[in-house]
């Protein structure tokens, strides 16, 4: 499931702490602070595709092409998703300047975000020996292990001591905390996953993933009540969150047994044209149809198929006039299988 969720979530912040700054004028630093390392992050995913970006992409190449702090221009490719030329300026960059902390930075997560992770570790670990306390290092090493071929229950245990170690490192960590409280998920941990979800939201009030998150997990702890209020916040923010419309129909139809409310839910993903989120779409349409078939019934050809034929000796019963009942909740921590199996 951790794997599927947004999924891969593996995601990282360009928060870097810049010793090799201090050379350059108290301006520039100032800058440079203000664009990377301010208390809203800039988020992005590993797997190559982006979450949030406080700054779209042409306003990081138009940072990228007016400034000439050569540290800015390596994070403003970066942040314009430009993950080959951001390897290439990276290493350009690193043969004039072969210890430089904010190249090697850039290189590691740019090498995470193509998901070379294995060398992309490499560079984590070079960064580690020659500017210890780098936040960004333990995240990496952290999806080195997730994502290495047949990992072990003992990477995973030691994959979340990575994204802690970074959580813990910085205040302006969201990436590792996301990759901790999803790994926590994945785990069995849902009250340990709610509570470290809730903490990246603290640190990241525009993170739609967290939220998404941390509903699942209030979902698992069954505090459905809570899980909705999440969902809906997160609809008020992106009303064509057809992630946030799914989840609520599953708390609706797993959470409380009420189909109908499921199916309206699900009836919003399939009208909303706005959409083009086609694997949602599909689900929603899965689902949809799964739930009208238990409420009201199987086609008429497929009961007269199925019926068996009736004993005449026996009375009719008024029983049979009686509708299908709504499908059952289903027992604790279910809900989150049902996730998977939808």
């Amino acid at each position: 499931m951790y794997r599927n969720l947004c999924l891969g979530l593996s995601l990282f912040a360009l928060t870097a702490c810049v010793t090799s700054q201090e050379s350059r004028p108290k301006k520039e630093r100032a800058q440079a602070s203000s664009l990377v390392f301010n208390k809203s992050p800039i988020v992005q995913q590993t797997s190559g595709r982006s979450i949030l970006r406080k700054l779209d992409r042409d306003t990081w190449i138009q940072v990228r092409n007016s400034t000439k702090d050569e540290h800015i221009k390596l994070y403003a490719t970066l942040g314009a998703g430009e993950w080959d030329v951001s390897i290439a300026d990276a290493r350009a960059y690193l043969q004039a300047h072969p210890r430089d902390e904010v190249g090697i930075t850039v290189l590691a997560l740019a090498l995470s975000m193509k998901r070379n992770y294995s060398l992309a570790a490499y560079y984590a670990k070079l960064l580690d020996e020659l500017h210890p306390g780098n936040p960004e290092v333990y995240n990496i090493l952290g999806l080195a292990i997730m994502n290495k071929p047949g990992p072990s229950f003992e990477d995973y245990r030691q994959a979340m001591k990575n994204f802690q170690t970074a959580f813990d490192s910085s205040s302006q960590q969201v990436a590792s905390g996301l990759n901790l409280a999803y790994l926590q998920l994945e785990m069995g941990n849902a009250a340990a996953s709610r509570d470290t979800f809730a903490a990246v939201r603290d640190r990241c009030e525009q993170c739609v993933e967290a939220s998404l998150g941390y509903g699942i997990a209030l979902s698992r702890t069954q505090e459905y009540d809570k899980a909705e209020k999440v969902f809906k916040g997160v609809l008020e923010k992106e009303p064509h969150s057809s992630y946030a419309r799914y989840y609520l129909a599953l708390v609706a139809k797993y959470g409380r047994g009420d189909n109908e409310g499921a199916m309206k839910h699900l009836s919003a993903i399939l009208n909303d044209t706005a959409n083009k989120n086609t694997d949602m779409q599909r689900k929603a349409n899965f689902l949809y149809r799964r739930i009208q078939a238990q409420v009201y019934g199987q086609p008429k050809e497929a009961i007269a198929e199925a019926k068996p034929k009736a004993d005449k000796k026996l009375p009719a019963s008024k029983e049979n006039d009686k509708p299908l009942p709504p499908a059952p909740a289903l027992e604790e921590g279910d809900i989150e299988q049902a996730i998977n199996a939808e």
